[in-house]
């Protein structure tokens, strides 16, 4: 834990414990980087789950721009949230948890990405999504669902 106590002790995790500017700036930041990430991601599955037909799937790709934008804020603000408390998150099994989540909403979402690609399967922007594609939508929907509340219990449990 030689490195993780380190980090503890840098001048930018000290300014995000105890500023009054650093924790509620990486927190605000973290909450809005979540609600594009997580905002877009679930618009996304819902509508290759056939709610929302009306929103073409080629607005998909300014929809994953904004999202994976709404991700980055979210990683460097989490990143300074964790570097703050970073011996005592590593041993969470809660925040251990959420990342599992947020790793799967990755995971999903890059294959949702990659998905949405006119094919075979799938030729117009108005047909249904093939099964495959719906199944990911799902898996996309639980892991961000439950990467949000496991995130939300890390500040009570």
């Amino acid at each position: 834990m030689g490195f993780l106590a380190w980090l503890e002790a840098t001048g930018f995790s000290e300014w995000v414990r105890v500023s009054y500017v650093g924790y509620p700036l990486m927190i605000a930041s973290h909450a809005v980087g979540m609600a594009v990430m997580v905002g877009l991601a679930l618009a996304i599955d819902m509508r290759l789950l056939g709610w929302f037909s009306t929103i073409p799937r080629e607005a998909f790709d300014r929809f994953f721009t904004l999202a994976w934008i709404g991700f980055a804020v979210n990683f460097l603000s989490g990143s300074g949230l964790f570097a703050a408390r970073a011996t005592t998150y590593i041993t969470d099994g809660t925040f251990l948890l959420k990342m599992a989540f947020v790793l799967g909403g990755l995971i999903t979402a890059a294959l949702l990405q990659g998905a949405i690609k006119p094919s075979a399967d799938w030729p117009s922007a108005t047909a249904t999504a093939p099964v495959g594609v719906r199944i990911v939508a799902v898996a996309s929907i639980v892991c961000w669902v439950f990467a949000t509340i496991t995130g939300r219990l890390i500040a009570y449990l």
